[in-house]
């Protein structure tokens, strides 16, 4: 087996062991073991745990990113209200954070620990560049676009959580409820 499908072996088996049991108990035995390989290529592929953990991370967030940058090209904002723009935005979020439930709680139980602040933290901004370029032209002069684009993360991933987990309902009230408190939020900020 190459260098790169260990690696993306190990990428999966992090998503899913840390989606299962959370980021403390992933330990490197665990996380080979579900993937099918030694340990040993944990620390030769990626340095060790916290690095396999990064690289996981960042791997769902680039692929997140993309997903967003597609969503800006398909919408239009001169041809609907702003809140339409947002809506539409909002539903591609939504619909991604619910598509995959092992990445969404993978990605809500990493962001939320003690690594991510320490491995990811300042990092991640520069993955999102050209998200926040996108977003920018909507947003007033003196608005924080990274502090707000943080704050419809936190609040989308934290309901697509609760809703996987069968704590609220998946339907469209939920989204719309989600959505409006989101966008009250952002009103006062928007141009």
């Amino acid at each position: 087996m190459h260098t790169e499908e260990m690696r993306i072996k190990l990428i999966e088996s992090t998503i899913h062991t840390i989606s299962e049991v959370g980021v403390d108990r992933a330990t490197t035995k665990l996380l080979a073991g579900n993937a099918g390989l030694n340990e040993v290529y944990i620390y030769r592929i990626f340095g060790g745990k916290d690095g396999l953990f990064k690289e996981t991370f960042t791997y769902i967030d680039k692929q997140f990113a993309k997903h967003l940058l597609k969503c800006f090209k398909d919408i239009s904002k001169t041809q609907n209200s702003m809140r339409n723009y947002f809506r539409k935005i909002f539903s591609q979020i939504w619909e991604f954070a619910l598509n995959d439930k092992e990445k969404c709680s993978f990605f809500i139980r990493y962001y939320y620990s003690r690594y991510y602040t320490k491995q990811c933290g300042n990092e991640r901004e520069k993955i999102y560049r050209d998200v926040l370029l996108s977003m920018k032209n909507v947003f007033r002069e003196d608005a924080n676009v990274w502090w707000l684009f943080n704050h419809m993360f936190d609040v989308i991933f934290s309901s697509a959580v609760k809703v996987l987990r069968d704590e609220i309902p998946n339907n469209e009230q939920t989204e719309e409820n989600i959505f409006a408190l989101l966008y009250a939020a952002l009103q006062p900020h928007l141009k």
